[in-house]
């Protein structure tokens, strides 16, 4: 006889990527690819479905805890960028202001603060590794492979960057340079200091915001000497009418660092079944 599992959790969202986080630092929870994709569909009607589950755990080494990460695909992946965010967003609500947080990349420093009533989370990232220029698509402008923890691909166009990660995403993400997929990034410059960009996620598709895209996107633009080294402001999808809000804020420093701040948004907590088998 099937029996049903109640799992709690907190959903979360960073402009509009959003999250279902579940605390199992008390629990053997253990979740197969099956119940990801259930708990992360659109279609459910508890969790509103989202673009990553997160799974905080306890810590296996020196951090706070660690965190683990799931597309709503179900396969697990090394980072997430807003993700880790919203994580240490939920971790400052429960008395923990500064976390180090573990993940299969490595362990990411996380600081969080309020600033006129929004919760600012910034986060020291693993610094990137860039690879060299690839032709994806006979049709677009060279690639720039960079390693923020997981695989990104970041073009730069003048225009149109919606049009071209939705038309382009799935083939690219697919594409044989990148045998674990990844994650494609089309930017182009709204100023010196200023880049739109949309990201088609590997396991998710496209998304009102990606972190760990911005991260890349920043780093390319300053490996190809679009922007200079510092503060560079991502405007994603969710800002929809070019505010000053709704933004990643990326500082990159080459060989020193890569920060990454922006808002996160709590949006509600419940509880939700799942098949005993599925868990």
């Amino acid at each position: 006889m099937k029996q049903n599992t109640t799992i709690a959790f907190t959903k979360m969202n960073g402009l509009g990527n959003d999250f279902v986080i579940i605390d199992a630092r008390d629990s053997s929870l253990e979740l197969t690819p099956a119940a990801v994709r259930a708990l992360a569909g659109r279609e459910n009607a508890t969790t509103k479905g989202c673009d990553q589950l997160l799974v905080i755990r306890p810590s296996r080494g020196a951090g706070d805890v660690f965190m683990q990460i799931f597309n709503a695909d179900g396969s697990e992946v090394e980072a997430c960028g807003n993700g880790t965010r919203a994580v240490a967003a939920y971790l400052a609500q429960n008395g923990i202001g500064k976390a180090t947080l573990e993940t299969l990349a490595g362990p990411l420093a996380c600081s969080s603060k309020k600033s006129d009533g929004v919760l600012q989370v910034e986060v020291a990232m693993q610094l990137p590794i860039i690879g060299p220029p690839l032709q994806l698509h006979q049709d677009l402008p060279p690639a720039l492979p960079v390693t923020i923890g997981n695989p990104h691909a970041v073009i730069f166009v003048e225009t149109g960057t919606a049009g071209m990660a939705a038309q382009y995403g799935f083939q690219l993400e697919r594409h044989k340079a990148f045998p674990e997929r990844a994650n494609i990034n089309f930017a182009s410059l709204v100023d010196d200091t200023t880049i739109r960009l949309d990201t088609w996620e590997r396991g998710v598709g496209l998304t009102k915001a990606c972190g760990t895209g911005a991260c890349a996107t920043a780093v390319a633009a300053v490996a190809q000497g679009l922007c200079t080294a510092g503060p560079v402001t991502i405007r994603p999808p969710f800002n929809l009418d070019d505010n000053p809000r709704d933004v990643l804020v990326i500082d990159y420093q080459p060989d020193a660092h890569l920060l990454m701040r922006g808002p996160v948004m709590h949006d509600f907590e419940a509880q939700v079944e799942i098949e005993s088998g599925a868990a």
